[in-house]
Formats: C-alpha cells, sequence, structure tokens
C-alpha cells in the first residue's frame, strides 16, 4: 500500500473518531457509548474497502491507536501488493446504467444482473474492483441516494461555549494599488477564523490569494493566542479541502468538517460577519485608500486590528445581545495548548522523494545531499514553505540529520508567491469620492482599543513579606 493510500485511510478514520477525540470536556456517563453506536449505525465509502460500516469494537481500537501513536497510528500496516482486475469499458458503462437506472442496487446485484444478460463471464469482476470504480465515476450508491434526497428545513445552531467551533472563510474584499504595477489595483482578500459561540475574530488577516499557506498561517497565529479549538468548520474550497490541513487538524486533535456544497447557509455566521465587513471596514478603508493614507497590506492590516478591537468586538451583537469580547471572557473554559516548537513542526510540509544512487533528493527544482545509507530509500522530507533551505529527513519513523543544499535555485516555495498578474485592474478616478477631512473611523477605533487597554488592571508578582524575615533575623 502505497503513502497515499495510508494517508487517505488515516484521513478517514480520524473523521470517524474526530468528535470524541477532539473533545476537551469530560464526556457524561454512557455518552461515549452513545457516540460509538450512532458512528457504527452509518454507512461509508471507506477508502481502499468495499465495506460501507464500521463496528464500534473497530472505532475503539481507532481511539486506543490515535491516543497512544496520534496520526501515525490510525494508518494501515503495510501488506504485500495485489493486482487489481481492470473492468472492460462496456462493461463498466453497462454497470454504470444499471445503478443508474436503480441507485438501489447493490454492487452484487449489479454483477448478478451482468453475468446474467451474458455481458460478462461469471466470477470475472470482484465487488471490491467494481465499486471502486462506480465511486470513481461518481454513481455511487450513498452520493446517488443523498442527491436524490428533497432538501428539508433547517434550525439555528449554536456551539454551547467559547472556542468549541471556529468558522472560517475567505472573502475577495477591496483592491489596492499594486506594488509592482503602478497604475493599477491588486485584490487584497480577506481570511477571517470566528468563534461560533462569542462572535469573537480569533484571526483575521489580508492577503494577495486565497491558498493554503494563508489558510495555516492564520490558524497558527489563531491557535498561538487563543489555544487548540474542537472544531474547525469551513467550506469545500480547494484549501480547506487539502490533505494537510487534515493532517495539521488530526495531529493537534481538531475535528475537521466542511459544510455540505452549494449550502452557504450552515457558515451562516461568518457570512453576515462579512457583509458587516462591505458595509462598515470597506468605504472606511476605500476612504483612506483614495487620500493615499492606505497603499499596501500593511497598513490595511493595522486598520482593520484597530477595526475589530476598537469597534466590532466592543460593540453589542444583535444575535447573542452581548458584545463578542464580553461574551468570549465570561467563559471559564480551559482551552488546551501545545508548545510553539510542536506547534511549528505540525505545521511542516511534507514530500517524498526517493535517494539517487549519489545520496541526493531533487525537491521543487533544488538539490540536497542527505546521508548516504538512505541511497535507493524513498524518504520522508519536512519543510517549512517560507524557507526551503531547511529540510527535515525522515525515514522509518527516524529523524535523520538534515538534507544539506547543494543546489538551491528556490529558497520558498512557489506555492507561497503570488503571482503579479494575479487579482490586477487598472485604477479608474472615483468621481464623488467624500474626503472627510481630518477625521479617521480607524483613528479613532484605535484611540478607543488603546482606553480598552487601561482600564484592564495590572497584576504583580506578591512581595515578599518582610516583617517575616525581619523575624528570620534577615
Amino acid at each position: 500500500m502505497d503513502f497515499e493510500m495510508q494517508e487517505q485511510i488515516a484521513a478517514f478514520r480520524y473523521g470517524l473518531i474526530a468528535p470524541i477525540v477532539s473533545r476537551q470536556s469530560p464526556m457524561l456517563p454512557g455518552e461515549l457509548k452513545h457516540l460509538l453506536e450512532e458512528i457504527a449505525s452509518r454507512t461509508y465509502t471507506i477508502p481502499g474497502s468495499h465495506r460501507t460500516t464500521v463496528s464500534t469494537r473497530t472505532l475503539e481500537r481507532y481511539i486506543a491507536n490515535y491516543r497512544r501513536a496520534g496520526w501515525e497510528g490510525l494508518k494501515p500496516k503495510p501488506r504485500p501488493a495485489t493486482n487489481r482486475t481492470s473492468i472492460p469499458l462496456s462493461v463498466l458503462q453497462a454497470a454504470i446504467d444499471l445503478r443508474k437506472e436503480r441507485p438501489e442496487r447493490s454492487v452484487e446485484q449489479i454483477i448478478f444482473l451482468l453475468e446474467q444478460g451474458s455481458i460478462t463471464a461469471p466470477g470475472s469482476i470482484a465487488p471490491s474492483t467494481l465499486a471502486r470504480h462506480l465511486r470513481k465515476a461518481g454513481v455511487s450508491r450513498q452520493e446517488l441516494l443523498h442527491n436524490a434526497t428533497p432538501q428539508k428545513g433547517r434550525r439555528r445552531f449554536e456551539a454551547s461555549d467559547v472556542h468549541e467551533i471556529w468558522q472560517s472563510d475567505f472573502q475577495h474584499t477591496l483592491y489596492l494599488p499594486d506594488p509592482t504595477h503602478p497604475g493599477k489595483r491588486k485584490k487584497a482578500i480577506l481570511f477571517a477564523i470566528m468563534d461560533d459561540y462569542s462572535r469573537l475574530i480569533v484571526h483575521a488577516e489580508f492577503y494577495w490569494d486565497e491558498k493554503l499557506p494563508r489558510l495555516e498561517d492564520s490558524l497558527k497565529k489563531a491557535i498561538l493566542r487563543y489555544g487548540i479549538p474542537e472544531q474547525f468548520y469551513c467550506d469545500n474550497g480547494a484549501a480547506f479541502s487539502s490533505h494537510h490541513l487534515l493532517r495539521i487538524c488530526g495531529k493537534l486533535g481538531i475535528r475537521l468538517s466542511h459544510s455540505r456544497a452549494f449550502r452557504p447557509q450552515g457558515r451562516g455566521k461568518i457570512e453576515r460577519f462579512f457583509r458587516f465587513i462591505d458595509t462598515s471596514f470597506k468605504p472606511e478603508a476605500y476612504n483612506l485608500i483614495e487620500r493615499g493614507d492606505i497603499q499596501g497590506l500593511a497598513q490595511l492590516n493595522n486598520a482593520l486590528t484597530a477595526w475589530l478591537d476598537g469597534y466590532y468586538h466592543i460593540r453589542k451583537h444583535g444575535g447573542t445581545g452581548q458584545t463578542p469580547l464580553a461574551r468570549a471572557t465570561a467563559s471559564k473554559r480551559t482551552m488546551k495548548r501545545v508548545p510553539i516548537s510542536e506547534l511549528t513542526d505540525i505545521f511542516l510540509w511534507e514530500e517524498n522523494r526517493k535517494v539517487d544512487k549519489t545520496g541526493c533528493v531533487h525537491v521543487f527544482g533544488n538539490i540536497y545531499e542527505v546521508p548516504c545509507e538512505l541511497s535507493g530509500e524513498k524518504v520522508k522530507l519536512r519543510f517549512d514553505p517560507f524557507d526551503l533551505s531547511v529540510i527535515q529527513v525522515w525515514f522509518d519513523g527516524k529523524r535523520f540529520p538534515d538534507a544539506i543544499p547543494l543546489d538551491l535555485h528556490r529558497s520558498v516555495h512557489k506555492r507561497v508567491k503570488t503571482k503579479p498578474s494575479e487579482s490586477i485592474q487598472e485604477i479608474e478616478p472615483s468621481p464623488g469620492e467624500v474626503n472627510t477631512g481630518e477625521l479617521s473611523f480607524f483613528h479613532l477605533a484605535e484611540e478607543k482599543q488603546r482606553e480598552g487597554w487601561k482600564s484592564i488592571p495590572l497584576t504583580f508578582a506578591p512581595k515578599p513579606d518582610e516583617s517575616r524575615g525581619d523575624e528570620d533575623g534577615n
């Protein structure tokens, strides 16, 4: 079994047990048994298997393996590779037509119809092989039955405490002067993470793109400040659906969940926040952009921070009746945290490469030297995409000395850079723009933020008891 399939299976198994292992509050008597039975009662599309259900005993084994060895404990043990039987296209098309005709038909029923109809020879198709091809063609029984289910009404949901659930999403917010193309503008994209219970923005930042490294950057900053949430809720975009994000959540014990495709209602809170950004923050930002007071991402993010802490967080929210800051600080919840060194290591990217006979590996156009005893082996490389000069070398679960750069053409991964031509438009004059003079909304919000800091009492460590020292003769 190759590395990719092992990762997919580990991701599936973690998705099953995430509601249990990501739980940071103690469970009530009998709650664990109820959760296991509920998870086991559902049907799934299991990677590398024709089975559709998982027993409670298997779930208990997954939980034990995860708590013992983390993400690696969820990977299956290597097995000898087996040859996969291919299916002729005409036979596969007939199977697809039979499934579409009656989505309730099982794989065994479809094989029976193919054999009895003399479309294929008896015993020539394995159920697991046909099931895999049907899933790849998008006609699995689960998918077809789900699409045929009529939509039902939805009910509002809210987490029961602060930092139980974080919602996140990107927004194409506004345009800034392009730093590399004078006379043109470049799109600034906002990424925000909101606490579901308090509506507190645990982190928000503008970037030039909406790729995975921007999501990782914001998530890491939010965790460093507030701790590890139980659940990270997002949409099905490319950045959110990456296997790397799932691995990060698995190692941190976070339950990663996605809203259903084409159903943004599940992310209503973060979407409402973006609408407030459009009506409150965006006009004020454009005012300063036209005046030349905001010309880059750093200045824009400073204005965003002032707006959040000096206005949004201390403004009463219409849904909760409290300010986000007051609702969040009223909780007595103790957050789970990890050391910064461990957190940095968890966010490293991973690539697999085979070491050539000279003890070198080629990665992203660069050449690195690794220990000679790894020649001919397939090693795992772990690295920070913002610094390709340092790459960790792992083999068979053991870390070896870091790779030595021999030919470093690229010091930064191409995915963390934004192409200069992206999100650019011509600057057009904006007639009717009102100049409000010296009055700046963000300046006033920043002053409000500083006033809030003054209201926070300072505490100091208690002084030694001088009188007691005198009694001791010191």
